[in-house]
């Protein structure tokens, strides 16, 4: 089997998996991933969030981590957050004050994503990028949908870029991933134990 096959392989097992996952299950991950996030012991991590100033988030869809808790735990401590919006075929991050239905559309694949009128932010003042995958291998490498926006949004920085910080279910970690040069490789990633998503998958 190809690469191109057993990534598309992982991606329908993972994508059902996550979906499976019942509504009521996610609002209590949502709600309680501040304090999973906070109670996590890396020294890194720690030093990343202690200095961040901007941090890109994501909206969540099709039973991705829901972050939109972290989010609003973020705005109300004083830092900026930025989501991505897909222009031109290429992924932007605009900040939005607030989670609320005026700042942000739904795009043409379904997500959420910030209003067009809201301006480009420089991707060297994103300190920490929140990754949304499909999977990840135990090295951190992360599988997306295919779409290639973060890899490419990753890849174009000419020195160190943003913390990368990858957030998921235990189920997706996954030996099988395979590997290709473009895909990123998270800095961390908090991994949600099967205990608190249940056996609803």
């Amino acid at each position: 089997m190809n690469i191109k096959d057993s990534k598309a392989n992982i991606r329908k097992e993972i994508c059902k998996r996550r979906m499976d996952i019942p509504s009521h299950i996610l609002s209590e991950i949502d709600s309680s991933l501040p304090d999973f996030i906070a109670a996590i012991e890396d020294e890194d991590l720690t030093k990343a969030l202690g200095k961040a100033k901007r941090i890109a988030l994501y909206r969540s869809f099709n039973g991705e981590v829901p972050v939109d808790g972290l989010a609003q735990f973020f705005m109300n401590k004083g830092i900026i957050c930025c989501f991505p919006r897909i222009v031109n075929g290429n992924m932007i991050f605009c900040d939005c004050d607030t989670l609320s239905d005026d700042e942000f559309e739904i795009s043409s694949y379904g997500i959420k994503e910030p209003v067009v009128s809201k301006p480009a932010v420089d991707p060297e003042d994103i300190d920490i990028v929140v990754l949304p995958a499909v999977a990840y291998n135990e090295e951190g490498t992360r599988l997306g949908m295919g779409g290639g926006f973060y890899d490419r949004f990753i890849g174009a920085f000419d020195s160190a870029g943003p913390y990368l910080l990858g957030i998921c279910y235990e189920f997706q970690i996954c030996s099988e991933v395979p590997t290709e040069s473009q895909d990123i490789t998270a800095d961390f990633i908090a991994v949600i134990p099967e205990e608190i998503y249940g056996n609803n998958n």
